[in-house]
Parts: C-alpha cells; sequence; structure tokens
C-alpha cells in the first residue's frame, strides 16, 4: 500500500511532534527551572506558569507520572478524562479513568491535571450540552470543580464529569492555514471579477 501525499505529510508531521515531546534529561529541567525562576522574578507566581505549560504539553518532557496522582489521559475518542495513575514507566502508563475503567497508554497520551483557575475544561452543562468553561477552584478532597460558564454561571462538576476536547495537531493547523488562505485568495478573485464585470456592463 502506497501512502498518498497527505498521508505523507500527516505521518511526517505527527512524527516531528513526537520527536518535540521526547525532551527529557537534566538539561531541558534545567531550561524549566530557569523559566520559573525568570517568570517569578518578573513578577509571575510559579502556579500560572505551571499552567502555561500544562495547556502546551508538546513543550513538557516525558517523564513517568507519579502512581497515584491525577492525570488528563487522551481516550479513544480524543478527547482527555481525568484519571488515576495506577503504574508508569518510560514505556507508558496503566491509569483508571474516573468513571471506571482501566487502560494502558503511552507517555504523550498523559498530561498533568493540574485544575488552576482559569484552565479551560469540558462541561454538561444543563440545557446547554457540552460546554467549554473555566475553572474557578478545585476540591481535592471531594474532588469537584467549581467552573464559570463564560455568562456569569456557575456550577460544581464532579472531575469525573469533564474532559479537554481533542487537541489540534501541527497537520490540522497547517490544514486550517491553508484553508483560510485558499478562502481569502477566492475572496479576493471574486472581488476582482465583479469590480471587472461591472465596469465592463457600465461601458
Amino acid at each position: 500500500m502506497r501512502l498518498t501525499d497527505e498521508e505523507l505529510r500527516d505521518v511526517l508531521a505527527r512524527a516531528a511532534e513526537i520527536e518535540q515531546t521526547s525532551r527529557s534529561g537534566k538539561e531541558w529541567s534545567h531550561e524549566v527551572a530557569a523559566v520559573l525562576g525568570a517568570a517569578e522574578e518578573a513578577g509571575l507566581s510559579r502556579s500560572a506558569v505551571e499552567r502555561a505549560l500544562a495547556e502546551r504539553p508538546h513543550l513538557l518532557p516525558l517523564t513517568p507520572p507519579v502512581a497515584g496522582s491525577l492525570a488528563w489521559v487522551r481516550s479513544t475518542d480524543g478527547k482527555s478524562y481525568v484519571a488515576e495513575v495506577i503504574q508508569a514507566s518510560e514505556s507508558g502508563a496503566h491509569v483508571r479513568f474516573l468513571h471506571g475503567s482501566e487502560h494502558r497508554t503511552d507517555l504523550d497520551a498523559v498530561r498533568p491535571c493540574l485544575l488552576i483557575p482559569g484552565e479551560r475544561v469540558v462541561c454538561d452543562w444543563p440545557w446547554w450540552g457540552p460546554w467549554t468553561c473555566t475553572v474557578m477552584s478545585y476540591d481535592k478532597a471531594q474532588q469537584t470543580v467549581k467552573v464559570n460558564d463564560g455568562s456569569g454561571s456557575t456550577k460544581v462538576f464532579p472531575i469525573a464529569e469533564i474532559w479537554q476536547a481533542p487537541q489540534k495537531t501541527a497537520a490540522s493547523r497547517a490544514r486550517a492555514r491553508v484553508y483560510a488562505t485558499l478562502v481569502g485568495v477566492g475572496v479576493a478573485a471574486g472581488a476582482v471579477i465583479g469590480s471587472l464585470a461591472t465596469a465592463f456592463l457600465l461601458r
């Protein structure tokens, strides 16, 4: 079976993503520490920087999560759900989703679950269905999170009932840029043709 040009581009883009997420070791740890130190000197809180890093998983080294900790784990539907880490090593992780099922997965499907205020999560909002909300606070003892729907309403959800939407890959972002460019070119061409047609008819 021969790969099409588009399939080949997607494979290479995914390989580049995997290569980027392979950062680890003392040098990378020192780089993260330097970023945290510089941010704190500039008046930014450590939690804010950690959240910014967590929102960009391709910048984080692939180090095994700690057993017993909570993590965002990508499921087969592409969404990430909260799961408890049962066991982890450099070869992968064994996790238990809070809704019950257990799963073995690669480390690139596992991200720290911080639930820091300001983090974006999706909740099944009453009357509206899936709705992207902003975390206001996290109750670790009750395993619940208080969120704001963006319109001033707040609600508390068990963290087992929240998720994060699939992240766009570099390939899909590139395709989106190409499509946007093509649409722009089409609109510009249409405008030029329309102007020429109007000028011709007014002669």
